[in-house]
């Protein structure tokens, strides 16, 4: 994901690579497992994509198309990147370390209280709500009014 957060020269972070994603997934992979741009990708990506499960039948092939919960989970990621200076999962020193992980549903590990305040890893938890839970990830407009809240608590 790393390579997919562009930084404007106004400072504004702009996502890209949205079509490469779409492509890669309908071809049945993910961006990890069909490219081999900038290790890591997998660490932002939401585990709903990755299938992990066998399926009952060979011919009945789960489909995961990114969706925009799928982006929040993903911006979960990068929030705790942003705050930690450090790529998710950072102490993992493989990839397959990282799918191991995801795949029994362990996020990663909790930074100090110096780098991730309580209010913001529970923001972030919460974009990793596995999709089978009842509680919903937070939706765009949440997003927009937590970092606001952030940016003005940052400015005291």
């Amino acid at each position: 994901m790393q390579a997919n957060v562009l930084i404007h020269a106004n400072e504004r972070a702009c996502i890209s690579d949205f079509g490469l994603s779409t492509l890669l997934t309908q071809l049945g992979g993910s961006t990890f497992a069909t490219t081999h741009q900038a290790p890591g990708t997998l660490r932002w990506t939401a585990p709903e994509l990755l299938d992990f499960e066998e399926p009952e039948d060979e011919g009945d092939l789960p489909h995961a198309v990114p969706s925009p919960r799928s982006d929040v989970y993903s911006f979960g990621r990068i929030m705790l990147q942003i705050l930690t200076g450090k790529v998710p999962y950072h102490y993992c020193v493989r990839e397959a370390q990282v799918v191991h992980a995801m795949s029994r549903g362990v996020n990663p590990k909790r930074p100090s209280q110096e780098l991730v305040t309580d209010r913001q890893w529970t923001f972030i938890e919460r974009c990793w709500t596995p999709v089978n839970v009842d509680q919903s990830r937070p939706g765009d407009e949440e997003i927009v009014e937590f970092a606001k809240q952030e940016l003005e608590m940052a400015a005291l």
